[in-house]
């Protein structure tokens, strides 16, 4: 529901970046349709889950939701994948944020569509959307994060062809600097024979993780669909430069989303909490030594051990 009050103190907070439009006064209680705005119009929101019912407030603009969120945490922000209502997201978003204790960024698009093609083309119509944030991002960065303060970026499946189309639409090549710690695409449902060369024309971060399923059923069903195999399910070479590439398959079964909660294996696991709550947090994630993981050959790939 949206209010024009504060929203509680003592709520989980985070902002979303959406270019869904906004109809305050919806007949049919849809608040953020399954569209493109008007001109890409971008809302800014903060949310806040109140028991079992979510508080919207409408912002100003990008500053004033970073000033509610940015309470000295590290800052996350996450681009989700196909098939999301505004509902979904907001759960999504929430879990991430308790699960990793950290100030979330949601950009959100609309991606609840009928097929997955359709979904492609609108990551395309919406790319300025996220070049724009980026922007955005990488001011506020420089101007007002604290030292030791960390920003990060987690791409989950079709949100990872935002980052790539960012390099194919050229936008990639106005971006100087450093804008992220780490950069995580997760189950990217990205070709994956292309992948090197464009994803080592990206060098807004700190750090690169590329992180795959082998067996992700949902994967294996987008591959199907557009022709190629995705990167969240088989790394073809040339690799990226710089990226590290993490191999879940034997931990994580056929699942497409395993960094929210949703599975026990998430828990029972030493390996989840290593990999994602520290790329999260914008640190480093060394695998060398844990005997979590063992490397294959010479390559930036690493394979989880089975029966941690």
């Amino acid at each position: 529901m949206l209010t024009e009050d504060p929203l509680p103190e003592t709520a989980q907070k985070f902002l979303i970046v959406s270019n869904r439009p906004y109809i305050p006064d919806a007949p049919d209680g849809e608040l953020f349709p399954n569209e493109v705005s008007e001109f890409r119009k971008v809302s800014y929101l903060l949310a806040a889950c109140d028991g079992d019912k979510w508080l919207l407030k409408e912002l100003d603009g990008f500053t004033e939701g970073m000033k509610a969120i940015d309470n000295g945490r590290d800052i996350l922000l996450f681009v989700h994948g196909h098939g999301k209502s505004m509902p979904a997201v907001l759960t999504r978003g929430f879990q991430i944020a308790d699960r990793y204790d950290v100030s979330m960024i949601l950009f959100d698009w609309p991606s609840f569509n009928s097929n997955f093609n359709k979904s492609l083309s609108r990551v395309r119509r919406c790319g300025v959307n996220y070049y724009n944030l980026l922007l955005q991002l990488q001011e506020y960065r420089s101007s007002n994060m604290q030292s030791g303060q960390h920003l990060s970026m987690l791409l989950h499946s079709l949100g990872n062809y935002f980052l790539t189309h960012l390099v194919v639409n050229g936008n990639n090549q106005y971006i100087e600097g450093k804008i992220f710690d780490n950069i995580i695409m997760n189950s990217a449902a990205i070709r994956s024979r292309e992948h090197g060369e464009v994803l080592s024309q990206i060098g807004m971060q700190e750090n690169l993780y590329v992180i795959f399923n082998k067996n992700d059923k949902v994967l294996r069903g987008a591959h199907l669909l557009t022709a190629g195999k995705m990167l969240g399910n088989v790394v073809m070479e040339p690799l990226a430069k710089g990226a590290s590439y993490f191999d879940f398959t034997a931990v994580a079964g056929t699942q497409h989303t395993y960094f929210a909660g949703y599975h026990q294996f998430e828990f029972d696991l030493q390996v989840f909490e290593q990999v994602f709550d520290m790329a999260f947090h914008g640190g480093r994630v060394e695998l060398a030594g844990s005997g979590l993981f063992s490397q294959k050959g010479d390559q930036p790939i690493w394979v989880v051990n089975d029966g941690q």
